[in-house]
């Protein structure tokens, strides 16, 4: 049962990432910087709240569907390219979650974060995360300027990444005045 509900874990990742990344494209697909580099990327924030949540099946379920997107969108760049881009994208959040708990005291069943510690996890995220993408794009010939591909994508991560958290947090909040409310009947 533990291993079902694993699996289950996995695909939803998979696929809510894999939405994000369809959504984002549609959003934001005419404001590339460089190859696979956008103004605002904000499935980088479902990584953070997936891998902080569901820590390795969250990873491993990113991986997949950043497989299946880059494979789908990048055929001519082959499958190799597809697996590893894919691996990126789900080992820098796990990697900047466990970076998070060692260095910035992180609890590691997240029952405990400020809004300040959020920061720092995010901003450490969309770092690691922009360092290895570039890296790899780097290292296929994808990404002429390295520096600044990096820059732009860090800042594109984080502010992803704090969109989605501010939508989490508004819908927490109008969830939790709507339950109060219905109490007070």
């Amino acid at each position: 049962m533990k291993s079902v509900k694993k699996l289950w874990v996995v695909w939803v990742s998979a696929s809510i990432y894999y939405l994000s990344l369809l959504l984002n494209e549609w959003v934001f697909g005419d404001s590339e910087f460089s190859f696979d580099v956008h103004w605002v990327f904000f499935p980088s924030g479902f990584r953070f709240v997936l891998v902080l949540l569901a820590l390795e099946s969250g990873a491993l379920g990113i991986a997949l569907g950043g497989i299946l997107w880059n494979y789908q969108f990048h055929p001519d760049l082959g499958l190799d390219f597809a697996l590893v881009t894919g691996f990126v994208a789900g080992f820098s959040p796990w990697l900047a979650r466990h970076l998070s708990v060692s260095f910035l005291g992180l609890d590691r069943e997240f029952k405990v974060v400020s809004p300040q510690t959020l920061l720092k996890i995010s901003l450490l995220f969309a770092t690691l995360s922009a360092l290895l993408h570039q890296l790899w794009f780097f290292s296929q010939g994808l990404t002429e300027n390295l520096a600044l591909s990096f820059s732009v994508m860090a800042l594109s991560n984080w502010a992803g990444t704090l969109l989605v958290l501010m939508a989490f947090k508004f819908i927490i909040q109008r969830y939790a005045n709507s339950a109060t409310d219905r109490q007070k009947f």
